[in-house]
């Protein structure tokens, strides 16, 4: 079991006392888990402001926790700590027993979750109490308002608004953050699309399109969902299957529709099929004409 693993048992055995006794001991968890005060220390502050020191070696929820938690409460912590990936959300109870959870391998992108670690008490503060943040983001200087921390296919992402647009800001990406004193009202529709956002094309205004697939290959999109936020639609008599995606960019598309071409066709809006296939016809013309003026150069070394 590598480090990073003990280290999620650790913390889920924590995590799993606190809501079960409304408390923990430091004398007692030094015991349990046979590590050095700075260790437990460092455990303890992946927990941020949610538990506060009663003196005497005894760490308590903070009031604003000290409550029964929801699933989805749970679900948000577990996503904060960066070990979603290691507990199935099926065992996360009201009062889960979380030291008995199993451990998977952690997923790639370790320099995102190093970034996470370090910077776990500030995120985590910042997005609770709705301080806007400012960091360095692709040599650019960025004041976000932050709203979720996201993990998909493995990669991290900080969900935020930036001047009026929401945006995905890849953590292993992210340096020098600071939380601002200025304060922000998150709004409830940007925060149910961050909780619902599967997919790296952040955007609150994506267009619907309808694609019709080819009987051919449709066992394909019916097994996984191979387009952004795909939802079946119909199959034909003939077996074609028509399904809904959402497209925040021609770009999130396109690449798609190619390596399906010809199997794919967008049927509504029928504009984006036609801009999709002049495209497509720009692009093989393009390549047409390097592979003739390939075929020139090679013939006049000749």
């Amino acid at each position: 079991m590598s480090g990073h693993e003990v280290m999620v048992q650790r913390i889920t055995a924590i995590i799993s006392a606190l809501y079960q006794h409304g408390f923990v001991s430091r004398q007692k968890l030094l015991d349990e888990f046979n590590i050095s005060e700075r260790t437990l220390y460092r455990d303890l502050n992946r927990l941020g402001d949610r538990i506060i020191h009663d003196g005497n070696g005894i760490y308590r929820l903070a009031p604003a926790y000290a409550k029964p938690q929801t699933l989805k409460e749970l679900q948000n912590l577990v996503s904060l700590l960066g070990i979603e990936e290691l507990i199935p959300a099926s065992k996360l109870i009201l009062k889960p027993d979380l030291s008995s959870l199993s451990i998977r391998a952690l997923p790639g992108d370790p320099e995102a979750k190093r970034v996470l670690e370090n910077n776990f008490s500030l995120f985590d503060k910042a997005i609770r109490q709705n301080s806007i943040c400012e960091f360095h983001y692709k040599d650019r200087l960025r004041r976000v308002a932050p709203y979720q921390l996201i993990n998909i296919k493995g990669v991290w992402y900080l969900g935020a608004v930036e001047d009026g647009n929401v945006k995905g800001y890849q953590l292993s990406k992210i340096r020098w953050l600071t939380l601002t004193s200025e304060h922000f009202t998150p709004e409830a529709h940007i925060a149910k699309y961050f909780a619902e956002e599967d997919d790296v094309w952040f955007s609150l205004n994506k267009q619907t399109v309808q694609i019709k697939i080819a009987a051919e290959v449709s066992y394909y999109f019916q097994r996984r969902s191979v387009l952004p936020a795909q939802k079946i639609v119909r199959q034909e008599p003939n077996g074609d299957l028509v399904v809904q995606t959402e497209m925040a960019h021609e770009n999130q598309l396109f690449p798609l529709l190619r390596y399906w071409f010809p199997h794919l066709t967008i049927i509504s809006p029928a504009s984006l099929q036609h801009h999709f296939l002049q495209k497509l016809s720009q692009q093989m013309a393009e390549v047409a004409a390097q592979c003739g003026g390939a075929h020139f150069e090679l013939t006049q070394q000749e």
